[in-house]
Parts: structure tokens; C-alpha cells; sequence
């Protein structure tokens, strides 16, 4: 392939060992990097270069949780970001009738359901007293998470 007129040779090694369109791309992000055109890319090139991808992905996940598109995250926005399970959490709460931040093996099952989740309830039933470390027939909101993640890791 020989020498890139712009600023730095391409070893004829590596253009015999790299498909041509994969070794374009290389090049092109390689000229990209390297701002001062020396035909090397410095530490501070390199850092600005994944700094400013960096700057973009999170700019992304950003604007994904900035549901009203204000430009900022209220807490409730943030917190959707900080508790990723947050609608299942509403949904225990909503099963858990005396409010009291456990639910018993009926409720969880209840909530399974209404997830649609693809469990039988003899083996929900199983996980659930596994995960009732007191055996008082009620776990908290959070094990329930543990339970419901466990199951769906082996479906």
C-alpha cells in the first residue's frame, strides 16, 4: 500500500496482513487522532480523541434520561437512572396491600404475572422461601429483584 501522501507510512506488513477497506478505516481514524499531523499520536491527542467519545456517549445517556427534554435531570429523572429496576419497585408496592415494603408469596406471585414473566409458580414458590431468610413468608421489595433476576439469567 506504501505511503499515505498526508503525513505517515503505512508498513507494507501490516497493508499485506489487513484487508484493504478494514486498513482505510484504521488510517482514517489514525489521521483523525492525530490532530498535529506528525504521523504519530501523542498521549494528549489520544486522550482528547477518547475524552471527547466519551463526552458523546455520555451525552447520549443523558438526553436518554432527560425525559422531559429540559436540558436537566430532576431527581426523579435521576433517579430512574440510579434505581434501573424503579418500575418494578412501583409495581411490588402496588401488590404489597398493607404497604408494609414485603411481600408475601401470593403477592410476589402476583407481581410476576403482571410482569409476564415465563415462570411456573411451583418454581417461583421454591426461589421465593429461598430467598426468605427469616421464613416469615415475606421478602423485601429488593429480593424480590434478586429472585425475579436470578430466574430470567436461566431462562
Amino acid at each position: 500500500m506504501g505511503t499515505d501522501p498526508l503525513h505517515f507510512e503505512i508498513p507494507d506488513e501490516i497493508a499485506q496482513l489487513i484487508p484493504e477497506d478494514k486498513l482505510a478505516s484504521v488510517v482514517e481514524l489514525f489521521s483523525s487522532i492525530d490532530a498535529n499531523r506528525d504521523g504519530k499520536v501523542s498521549l494528549d491527542e489520544y486522550l482528547s480523541f477518547a475524552l471527547s467519545e466519551e463526552k458523546m456517549r455520555l451525552r447520549r445517556a443523558f438526553e436518554a434520561l432527560d425525559s422531559d427534554r429540559d436540558g436537566n435531570l430532576d431527581f426523579s429523572e435521576f433517579v430512574a437512572a440510579a434505581v434501573p429496576n424503579l418500575d418494578i419497585l412501583k409495581l411490588c408496592r402496588e401488590f404489597d396491600r398493607d404497604r408494609n415494603g414485603l411481600l408475601s408469596i401470593a403477592e410476589a406471585i402476583h407481581t410476576t404475572e403482571r410482569l409476564q414473566l415465563s415462570v411456573d409458580a411451583v418454581q417461583l414458590k421454591l426461589l421465593l422461601t429461598e430467598v426468605d431468610r427469616d421464613g416469615d413468608g415475606q421478602i423485601t421489595y429488593f429480593e424480590y429483584l434478586g429472585a425475579i433476576a436470578h430466574v430470567n439469567s436461566h431462562t
